[in-house]
């Protein structure tokens, strides 16, 4: 393989690290805003993670 093949490849494994990043903190964000629109989790009941 060439130098210009590598870096094109490093380029998009860099690019698909970032998309990944980004739609796991979309994600994130999505759940702790409300945790209570997730099934089996009620609205007033406090869940943390030491509890499971």
């Amino acid at each position: 393989m060439n130098t210009m093949t590598l870096a094109y490849i490093a380029i998009a494994v860099f690019m698909l690290m970032l998309i990944g990043l980004f739609l796991s903190v979309r994600e994130f964000l999505r759940i702790s805003d409300d945790p209570s629109q997730f099934v089996g989790v009620k609205s007033n009941q406090k869940k943390s993670y030491s509890d499971q």
